[in-house]
């Protein structure tokens, strides 16, 4: 009888091949875990309260000190967050938690959010379009990610000049055009003893409407060629 051949064994470059396969595939299969366990901000309700989120800090304001009824006083601070679902959320800091992730959070940065509580958007002070907003106010749980490429680093819906005329106010809209005009820096104190520093610009847009708009604080403080 003939003998058999012993059975050939992968040469050490197959192995290395096929290893380096399954990892891929190993990795692929946990980002798409990973993709799946984020809640999306559009979904975000008063009904959830055990959520994470994955968004892109798009915009991030100054920390601000406050008090409330003669309390000791706390500090607090905004951001608007935009994940892969087009929707963007108002996120507010306070005490700890701002002082924490003041530093940390930095506009452009994509992070996970997680042990904050959802509440009914205050319309007074928050310009996103999403019915509520975030509050972080204790056990706020962030970590930063690398960068989402899925994910907008600004978020506009342009309304024209000439429609905000017709919008019930207040209302948060974005504008676009050019600065026909503007007027000096003023300083000035409020009825409650705050230094406020105010600016008036004087936009116009490709449908013959012109609009005065105020800024506020440094944008109203930047130089005069800035809006030259």
């Amino acid at each position: 009888s003939s003998a058999r051949s012993p059975a050939r064994r992968p040469a050490p470059s197959t192995r290395r091949q096929c290893s380096r396969a399954a990892s891929r595939r190993s990795n692929l299969r946990r980002e798409m875990a990973a993709e799946q366990s984020f809640f999306p901000i559009s979904e975000l309700s008063t009904y959830h309260s055990k959520w994470t989120i994955r968004a892109r800090v798009t915009a991030k304001g100054q920390l601000r000190s406050f008090s409330r009824n003669g309390a000791a006083p706390s500090q607090v601070f905004n951001c608007h967050l935009l994940d892969e679902s087009g929707s963007e959320i108002n996120a507010s800091f306070f005490g700890q938690m701002a002082e924490r992730f003041f530093p940390k959070l930095q506009q452009g940065s994509c992070y996970t959010f997680s042990r904050g509580n959802v509440r009914i958007a205050n319309r007074q002070y928050n310009r996103c379009n999403h019915r509520y907003e975030l509050v972080f106010d204790r056990d706020a749980a962030i970590d930063e990610v690398a960068d989402i490429a899925k994910i907008e680093s600004v978020k506009f819906a342009f309304t024209d000049l000439h429609a905000v005329q017709s919008k019930t106010v207040p209302c948060t809209v974005d504008l676009c055009g050019v600065i026909a005009g503007f007027k000096p820096c003023l300083a000035f104190s409020s009825r409650e003893g705050r230094e406020l520093v105010k600016r008036e610009i004087v936009v116009a847009d490709d449908t013959s409407t012109s609009m005065a708009v105020a800024l506020w604080g440094d944008r109203a403080k930047q130089e005069d060629k800035v809006f030259e």
